[in-house]
């Protein structure tokens, strides 16, 4: 049996499928409302012509000669919700934004895909359960090649997430040039991006509606810049680029002021590449042992009156926050240690499952959130089956229920790389996850239905993406005892590396 309309993410409002067909010509005749600017009348068009694969010839809002009417929509739909009509006259869609729009064309593209005799005649009014619908991709422990990224853009245009988070420096890679401290990308042998790329980037996601966060790990995962300048580290190295995960000792020098420097020039540099109003700066897994036994970090922390190395990871995380806010920007900080010391404008990302159990108080601020056993794409389906993908996004609005609509301001699915090294294993371990994702965080929960999901994916996923790996059905979702050993372990080990980088549990 067909499913009703095979759209992913499934709409999350009205969905009714209509008689009749509606044959798209080509070229196609399209009329766009005046209550649009002259530059969106434009952007639409060409959006037509490249998702539906037509070429396309502009005419007038008035009279009946369009085949595809784009038209303003004043009512209570957030901006990114639309309103998609096909008759068997024509197709209207209707938004409040600009990225509304998109989206309804991302809709009826697929639509066109799944029905080649005709768009089937349809009324589907839609918006998004969550506003932040991200994709974190780590290019520091493994490389992407620029077109690749674009790809990836347009995939995640594709299923209508907003947001590609980059995450460019870690302890084994730095992928972002720094025009005071060139050694960071041209002594390292590694590949990296020009400046000029990552603002072809942002323009090319920014054109598809998806917003490029930058991610610079500071003050820990730092290796890959300490070993072109060690004397920012406490020890002075000399320092070699780990391979492999970890969690490494040798952290930035904050009692330095050579290095609190060099950290602002990273920040003012990366907030000038990248138009996006936030920024990540890490702060996860930072073992404080480095500044216990540094006389200059412990020089800071007397001069500063603080008690211990904790507070003065607050001090570093609160101080470069604030200098980013000179340049519009809000800091995103992995969760680890924030606690109430933190100036309130940090905005935490939540990863890992240990940290806060049963502790209402423990995260004082709205959060974006990618919990480890839900959103880690880099795991096996034994320990993230595409079940619990799919079903993150009733868990987040029970959270959301429970603690206030602000307090999710979104979600992410998370791949790390250091074990996925080609673009096939990066295919493997996104899809179909990342489509159980999308809808997540998309569709309102009380439409979810896995079954459904299924029969769509199965069918069409591989003619919506003609380009994509899939991994096997069979491997999709583990049978539950396999399930629940690989939890236990797994389980055991973020304890332990928790542990092991002083984060409260």
């Amino acid at each position: 049996m067909k499913p009703l309309l095979p759209i992913i993410p499934y709409p999350s409002q009205e969905v009714r499928r209509l008689p009749g067909l509606f044959l798209l010509s080509d070229p196609l005749a399209v009329s766009v409302s005046s209550d649009w600017s002259g530059q969106e009348a434009d952007a639409f068009l060409s959006l037509v012509g490249e998702l539906l694969s037509v070429r396309t010839v502009r005419v007038p809002a008035e009279g009946n000669r369009a085949a595809i009417r784009i038209g303003r929509r004043m009512s209570p739909m957030n901006d990114e919700g639309y309103a998609l009509d096909v008759g068997t006259e024509g197709i209207s869609i209707e938004a409040m934004g600009s990225s509304g729009v998109l989206y309804g064309l991302q809709s009826l593209r697929q639509l066109k895909t799944a029905y080649a005799d005709g768009v089937p005649c349809c009324h589907v009014v839609d918006e998004p359960m969550l506003p932040w619908r991200g994709f974190m991709l780590d290019v520091a422990r493994t490389f992407c090649p620029f077109d690749d990224l674009l790809r990836i853009v347009d995939i995640l245009s594709g299923l209508k997430l907003n947001m590609l988070h980059l995450h460019l420096s870690d302890d084994q890679g730095w992928r972002f040039p720094v025009d005071g401290y060139p050694a960071l990308v041209e002594g390292s042998g590694h590949d990296w991006y020009t400046k000029q790329q990552l603002r072809d980037l942002v323009s090319y996601a920014a054109r598809r509606h998806v917003s490029i966060v930058p991610e610079i790990d500071m003050p820990g995962h730092v290796l890959s810049a300490l070993v072109e300048y060690p004397r920012f580290s406490c020890s002075g190295g000399p320092f070699s680029l780990p391979t492999g995960e970890g969690i490494f000792s040798d952290i930035l020098c904050i009692g330095n002021d050579d290095a609190i420097a060099f950290a602002k020039t990273v920040v003012a540099e990366v907030c000038e590449v990248f138009p996006a109003p936030f920024i990540h700066l890490g702060g996860d897994e930072i073992p404080l042992q480095a500044w216990r036994s540094c006389p200059k970090c412990q020089r800071r922390k007397l001069s500063l009156g603080l008690a211990d190395e904790r507070a003065l990871l607050r001090w570093f995380c609160n101080e470069i926050a604030r200098y980013a806010r000179q340049f519009g920007k809000q800091v995103i900080l992995w969760s680890d240690y924030i606690d109430g010391g933190y100036v309130p404008y940090i905005l935490p990302q939540v990863w890992n499952p240990l940290v806060g159990r049963g502790k209402e108080d423990r995260l004082p601020h709205p959060a974006i959130y990618s919990e480890y056993f839900h959103t880690y794409l880099d795991m096996g389906h034994d320990l993230v089956p595409l079940r619990n993908v799919y079903g993150y996004g009733k868990m987040l609005r029970s959270m959301a229920h429970a603690n206030g609509d602000d307090a999710v301001v979104g979600a992410e699915l998370l791949l790390w790389t250091e074990y996925v090294t080609t673009r096939e294993d990066r295919d493997l371990h996104m899809f179909p996850r990342l489509l159980a994702g999308a809808e997540a965080f998309w569709t309102d929960f009380r439409r979810a239905d896995y079954r459904r999901f299924l029969r769509i994916v199965e069918q069409y996923a591989a003619s919506y993406f003609p380009d994509i790996s899939i991994v096997l059905r069979t491997q999709w979702d583990p049978p539950l005892p396999i399930r629940l050993v690989s939890r236990w372990k797994r389980w055991r080990r973020v304890k332990r590396n928790s542990t092991q980088a002083g984060i409260v549990l």
